[in-house]
């Protein structure tokens, strides 16, 4: 007998073109693409307590603990950072493999630290691609066979930088 090896399903976008100009209603679209993530359920957001004026939200899943999948009370909900949201664009933390492939090789997006950096959309084209791109993160992390063991909840230190010399 054969294994059967897992396919990944067909996830592909166009590519986004750099030079296009800035219509009009990109503030539009922009804002409908924020309407959409607070639309989905299970989403909690949060802004930036360190800014002055709100310029950067965090958007959580919050969903059940398998073990307590019958009582949901708060203390049992657990949250994964799903993006967030600032004027430079879309930070996403649950795409998958493939789809940051996709994403990357489209120029839909760069790559960052430990995240895909999402250009926010022109116009109702780009609105759709973007949404598409979401839902897809979305979906990645809401299924608990896809859920990765340690979730993006808070953002790491960084670890201490050491030097090589010698100080005698």
């Amino acid at each position: 007998m054969g294994i059967v090896a897992e396919i990944p399903d067909r996830f592909r976008l166009p590519a986004r073109i750099r030079a296009s100009s800035a219509p009009q209603n990109e503030f539009s679209c922009r804002l409908a693409l924020a309407d959409r993530i607070a639309a989905l359920p299970a989403i909690v957001t949060e802004d930036d307590p360190c800014d002055t004026l709100p310029s950067r939200a965090s958007v959580y899943l919050q969903f059940a603990s398998p073990q307590f999948a019958n009582r949901t009370p708060r203390r049992y909900l657990q949250r994964t950072l799903l993006c967030t949201i600032s004027c430079g664009g879309v930070e996403l933390f649950g795409l998958d493999t493939w789809g940051k492939h996709q994403v990357l090789s489209a120029g839909w997006a760069s790559l960052k630290h430990d995240y895909v950096l999402l250009y926010l959309p022109r116009d109702e084209q780009e609105l759709e691609v973007c949404w598409n791109i979401l839902r897809r993160t979305y979906q990645n992390l809401s299924t608990p066979s896809a859920r990765p063991a340690l979730a993006h909840v808070a953002s790491i230190p960084a670890r201490p930088r050491f030097s090589r010399t010698t100080l005698q």
